[in-house]
C-alpha cells in the first residue's frame, strides 16, 4: 500500500504549488479513474530552470535535474486536481518525457530517469510506470525538458 505522506516526508520531497499554463489550455483533466497532466516544463519560481539544448548548452546530469523538476511539478497539479489528496493516487501509468537535443542525442533514456526516480520515491512500492523518451527540436519557453504523465486514482464515493 502507498503511503504518500510518509514517502515525501522520508525522502524530505518538497511539491510546490501548481504553476499555471503558458498558453490555452487545462493543466490537467480526468477522465473515470484516470488523470491526464498537460506537459510540464522545468519552472520553479515562475521561471524555465533549464533552457537549451541538452548534450550541446547543457549536461546530461541538468537534464537529469530538468525532469526531475518537471515531475515535481507534475505532483503539483496532482495535487491541485485531487483537493490537496494525494493519497488518491494509486499508480503512474506512463509519462512521455521530451528532450530538447540535436539529432546526435541518444542518452533520452537517462534524463527520464530524473522523472522515473521522483515517481518511484514518491509512489514506492507501486512506483514502476510505462514511459517513452524522445528528442525534440525545440520545446515551449526554450524549456530542456517537458513531460506529459497518465496517473490512475481511486474515486471517492
Amino acid at each position: 500500500m502507498i503511503n504518500i505522506k510518509k514517502n515525501i516526508l522520508n525522502k524530505k520531497i518538497i511539491i510546490p504549488e501548481a504553476t499555471k499554463p503558458v498558453a490555452n489550455y487545462s493543466p490537467f483533466t480526468i477522465s473515470g479513474n484516470l488523470v491526464f497532466i498537460s506537459g510540464q516544463v522545468p519552472i520553479v519560481d515562475g521561471k524555465v530552470a533549464f533552457t537549451g539544448k541538452v548534450g550541446h548548452d547543457l549536461t546530461v546530469h541538468n537534464g537529469i535535474e530538468a525532469s526531475r523538476i518537471c515531475m515535481l511539478n507534475t505532483f503539483g497539479i496532482l495535487s491541485l486536481a485531487l483537493d490537496n489528496k494525494l493519497e488518491l493516487l494509486r499508480k503512474c501509468i506512463k509519462i512521455t518525457v521530451f528532450v530538447n537535443s540535436d539529432k546526435s542525442f541518444v542518452e533520452q533514456p537517462i534524463v527520464a530517469n530524473g522523472a522515473s526516480n521522483l515517481i518511484k520515491e514518491i509512489l514506492y512500492p507501486e512506483g514502476n510506470h510505462a514511459r517513452s523518451a524522445v528528442s525534440v527540436n525545440s520545446l515551449p519557453l526554450n524549456s530542456a525538458i517537458e513531460i506529459e504523465s497518465i496517473f490512475e486514482i481511486a474515486l471517492e464515493n
